[in-house]
């Protein structure tokens, strides 16, 4: 029995491509039966909620972010980080592979891995690395990336092997679908949700925390995109005040069907998180990226694949107004509909089930 540990938290962008890859090597492959995938996160991140909803085993350990400026409590980081790395070398110890993507928890589970001496393999979900992958891909057996711009900064990342973004399977089988496959999900949500099926749809949605500000601008401009004609779906995130629905406009408090809405939309405004990026690929679609001024700029260099490919207009979250989009939205919906008209499906084998594949590799070779 195979027992692979599976590693990343704190945001939907580190978890949701860990479970993609957990639930094809459980569940799609001729050795599940021989593979177990437990989870390492800490208390705090999106990883206790849904970690357990995969059913997979969670441990926790330390969260100790890298401090990002001078302060009183720099002093105690490396003994913090000690013990993150003391607890995470209790749980890896017996594993026979880590597979690690991102995000806090990762940089001492890596180092357990390391001085454990168990194989370790790394993704990096967003253009530009993060720091605890930079720190991984220095003794991980094998690096791997969503995005080709990722190699471009040379050193460890030159030679990483390019796989793509493990996401949801019912997202990732939009790509391959025709226009009259299409046409059959775009008829039936408009009916389930009363859409006037003679109108253009704009779908937004930012998350939570990323939502805030495009929130703001969309209660400004609602009156205009309105007057214009347009329906409005709209996915405030959770934690955030629902607006009043009223005839076009539908505010969601969270989405769970995103597949059938990327289908529906003819015009994507969202934020640039890696996970949305890849989504917006696969499903074909064409969009506004607003990315969120956070971390090293990654928000703008995940955009930079699907604006290369034609699909996608960015727009600085300094710039994102009422009036900028008042001003854009007939233009940029005029470019969405010749999108549509002649985007082709895209054949393509899943990433979850590349890396997938790459993880058996691994272990069938290293077997003891």
């Amino acid at each position: 029995m195979f027992r692979v540990l599976l590693v990343g938290g704190g945001t939907a962008g580190h978890v949701e491509p860990a479970l993609a890859v957990g639930n094809w090597l459980l569940t799609k492959n001729e050795k599940s039966e021989n593979i177990t995938c437990e989870f390492i996160g800490t208390k705090s991140g999106i990883e206790n909620e849904l970690v357990p909803l995969a059913g997979l085993k969670l441990h926790r350990i330390l969260k100790v972010p890298m401090p990002r400026k001078i302060e009183f409590s720099i002093l105690f980081w490396p003994f913090r980080f000690g013990i993150a790395v003391v607890q995470a070398t209790r749980i890896i110890r017996s594993a026979d592979l880590v597979v690690g993507f991102g995000g806090y928890v990762s940089a001492p589970a890596y180092l357990a891995a390391k001085l454990s001496r168990v194989p370790l393999i790394i993704h990096e979900a967003n253009a530009i690395p993060g720091w605890a992958n930079k720190l991984g891909a220095k003794f991980a057996t094998e690096t791997l990336t969503a995005f080709k711009s990722t190699s471009d900064y040379g050193g460890d990342w030159k030679s990483a092997k390019l796989v793509g973004m493990p996401i949801r399977e019912q997202i990732f089988e939009i790509g391959a679908m025709g226009k009259s496959e299409r046409s059959v999900i775009w008829d039936s949500t408009y009916r389930s949700l009363g859409l006037d099926r003679g109108k253009r749809t704009i779908f937004i949605f930012g998350g939570s925390l990323g939502a805030q500000s495009i929130n703001k601008v969309i209660e400004q401009a609602l009156p205009d995109l309105l007057q214009r004609n347009f329906n409005i779906i709209h996915g405030v995130g959770r934690g955030n005040q629902l607006p009043k629905s009223a005839p076009g406009y539908f505010p969601l408090p969270y989405i769970s069907n995103m597949a059938e809405l990327y289908i529906a939309s003819d015009l994507i405004i969202s934020r640039g998180g890696a996970v949305t990026c890849a989504e917006i690929a696969a499903a074909n679609a064409f969009a506004i990226i607003v990315p969120l001024p956070v971390g090293n700029g990654e928000q703008v260099a995940n955009a930079s694949d699907l604006i290369d490919k034609g699909c996608a207009k960015l727009c600085l979250n300094s710039e994102f107004s009422a009036s900028w989009l008042s001003s854009n939205i007939d233009n940029l919906m005029s470019q969405a509909e010749d999108w549509n008209q002649k985007r082709i499906p895209i054949s393509s084998k899943p990433a979850a089930e590349i890396i997938g594949e790459i993880i058996l590799g691994h272990l069938v070779g290293g077997e003891r």
